[in-house]
């Protein structure tokens, strides 16, 4: 029996795919802390946006769950479970299924917390900070860079792209992106250094407010997934890489989700770009 008596948000089947991607240290004193209470009080603070010091006392003291999450999001263990969880997401979706389109978009955010990386985006009217995302025709995610809210989303594509190195995108031939992407000096960028092309989907011509463009929706579906935790609805972190990391921990919490569902929750279909 685990002593937390706080209902765990991961089941004993998402457990069992995340426990042999942590990091296992021969030596020392006998672990005294249970790992899965550390990942259900992460992800108690990911989705309730509560702060550090308010976590329930049934979860590990605080200074425990930040010190794991401090490791976690330095030693690359969130992105070695991140990625091994969205290739049995794509290998159940559709086995053997080439994916030959990526997407690339931005999303500005308030920020709450101060810290480093801040600035503002007159054309959203806000002050913080900027995500900038990778996602395949699945909307699962390639690269995430995190950067104040006043630089040019043509300006950080390069660096996102950078970060794109060892991602599954051999098959990949289109990079999709809106109008703000229009830049000759990325378009060079990408000439040197990647094997696809970017292609940009403008805006139908005479179109008012909001409208929904081919393919690049997928883009934006990942940041409505990412809207459903409400500690990714402003950002509250003070370094960029904590920002990065709780991006990271929301899309290894839905494809948890997908490939073990809990009893009761509605059945999730993917819808792939085409």
């Amino acid at each position: 029996m685990r002593a937390n008596t706080y209902p765990s948000d991961v089941t004993d089947e998402q457990w069992a795919l995340i426990e042999p991607h942590l990091p296992v240290y021969p030596g020392g004193r006998p672990r005294k802390t249970d790992l899965r209470d550390v990942l259900d009080a992460i992800l108690y603070l990911l989705h309730t946006g509560c702060q550090w010091r308010y976590l329930p006392k049934d979860f590990p003291p605080k200074s425990t769950v930040w010190r794991y999450f401090d490791e976690w999001r330095h030693n690359g263990t969130l992105d070695i479970i991140h990625d091994a969880l969205r290739r049995k997401v794509r290998t159940a979706a559709k086995p053997y299924a080439p994916r030959t389109t990526a997407s690339v978009d931005s999303q500005s955010v308030d920020t709450t917390s101060g810290g480093e990386q801040r600035g503002r985006d007159n054309a959203k009217n806000v002050d913080g900070r900027k995500r900038h995302i990778v996602v395949d025709s699945m909307g699962l995610l390639l690269a995430v860079l995190v950067t104040a809210a006043d630089v040019d989303d043509a300006q950080a594509a390069a660096a996102v792209f950078a970060r794109l190195k060892g991602q599954p995108l051999s098959r990949v031939a289109w990079m999709y992106a809106d109008s703000k992407y229009h830049n000759f000096a990325l378009y060079a960028w990408v000439a040197e250094n990647a094997r696809w092309e970017l292609v940009i989907v403008r805006r139908p011509k005479g179109k008012q407010g909001w409208v929904k463009l081919p393919i690049r929706w997928t883009v934006e579906r990942t940041f409505a997934w990412l809207g459903q935790c409400r500690r990714l609805s402003k950002d509250r972190e003070k370094s960029a890489r904590s920002a990065e990391a709780m991006i990271r921990l929301a899309m290894i919490h839905l494809m948890l989700n997908r490939l073990c569902p809990k009893q009761g929750d509605a059945e999730f279909c993917y819808r792939t770009a085409g």
